[in-house]
């Protein structure tokens, strides 16, 4: 069987703990949450189209590289602002069976090909209504942030049995970097990064 690739849906969400903000007002807080918003959500409805089994192959490409450039880096190995090396960003999927979780670790890329080619003749994927954004902090010159995301997958065969379901929790790394440019001036950018498997249920 293959692994299970999470989608994750988005409506509302809440910022708490707070931390070496003192240097933001109550407007910047409000426009990252808002942004942070806008970026999951396209990330849902990029990889709702990606899982589809209607949308034909081309429509897929178009929508994953989409997904590409809403994430640090855009899949590839990218410097951060002191110049540091960093890997293509990853993503942790996870399975159960027999209450038995097997987690793993793959890129971006490989996530993105594998819910192209899922197996199954028909794949529902179930958003929970809240997220949370948690623990905002500085790093050099930009902010990094974690959202909870919480999804249900299921998976059926040709004659519409069920044969693979689960409920999952995962943190994102989100990344609010400084940009400039001739357009926006100064401004903020928002890019998801690495996602990590806190919970897997059957």
């Amino acid at each position: 069987m293959k692994k299970v690739l999470l989608v994750f849906a988005v409506i509302a969400f809440s910022v708490s703990a707070m931390a070496q903000t003192h240097d933001l007002s109550q407007g910047d807080i409000q426009a990252f949450k808002d942004r942070i918003g806008e970026m999951i959500d396209m990330f849902q409805n990029n990889l709702s189209i990606l899982g589809s089994k209607t949308q034909p192959l081309k429509v897929k490409q178009v929508y994953k590289k989409n997904v590409f450039h809403l994430f640090i880096g855009e899949a590839e190995a990218y410097k951060d602002e002191k110049g540091q090396q960093h890997s293509p960003v990853t993503t942790q999927v996870s399975s159960i069976r027999n209450g038995n979780i097997q987690k793993k670790v793959i890129t971006l890329k490989q996530y993105l090909n594998n819910l192209v080619n899922l197996g199954y003749a028909k794949v529902e994927i179930t958003n929970a209504e809240t997220y949370r954004i948690s623990n905002i902090y500085k790093v050099g010159d930009h902010y990094e942030a974690t959202a909870t995301i919480f999804q249900k997958f299921c998976g059926y065969n040709g004659d519409g049995q069920k044969i693979y379901c689960d409920t999952t929790t995962k943190n994102m790394r989100i990344y609010i970097i400084p940009e400039s440019d001739a357009v926006l001036g100064k401004h903020w950018s928002v890019k998801l990064g690495n996602i990590e498997v806190i919970e897997t249920l059957e």
